[in-house]
């Protein structure tokens, strides 16, 4: 019976020893997956708070370039002022191709949309005396997108599509 109590005590301990060790490397397995879990937030919050400052940085570029253009309003024809909205366009664009979000495009895109039609109306204005009216551009919701823009872009933004959104000045 000794023999038999001595056997039942090995496979009790090898059962606890095998136990403990499952409980350990499920601890291990748990730690790494809460520590991977953390690590990529902070990766995802990193990767955001770049794409932030790139879109700040963007938005101060573009208010450079539309400040060394001649505002349409300092012009003193149609046609000047419809070449003007037109430059103003170009330098757009090129902040356009830097946007990664479709929806922030398709915004941007209503702008410059109404800025052309406005642009060809002045045009016309210059030749036929009809005179040219501006329309902001709005959503099927009715918002303004300018407001839009605002709201949905970084801060250094709001300049540049304030000084958009009234191209007769």
């Amino acid at each position: 019976m000794d023999e038999r109590q001595r056997s039942r005590r090995r496979w009790f301990v090898a059962g606890i020893s095998v136990a403990a060790a499952i409980v350990v490397v499920a601890l291990c397995a748990g730690a790494l997956s809460v520590i991977s879990t953390v690590d990529g937030v902070r990766d995802r919050a990193s990767d955001a708070r770049d794409t932030r400052v790139l879109r700040e940085t963007d938005c101060l570029d573009l208010e450079g370039r539309l400040n060394r253009l001649v505002p349409p309003g300092a012009t003193g024809s149609p046609a000047a002022r419809a070449t003007a909205i037109r430059d103003e366009n170009l330098a757009v664009r090129l902040y356009l191709d830097q946007l990664d979000n479709q929806r922030d495009e398709d915004a941007w895109r209503q702008l410059l949309d109404a800025r052309t039609v406005f642009a060809d109306a002045l045009d016309r204005q210059d030749k036929s005396r009809t005179p040219a009216f501006y329309v902001a551009p709005r959503t099927t919701d009715g918002l303004v997108v300018t407001d839009l823009l605002v709201q949905w872009s970084p801060a250094p933004c709001a300049g540049p599509v304030r000084r958009l959104a009234v191209p007769e000045l």
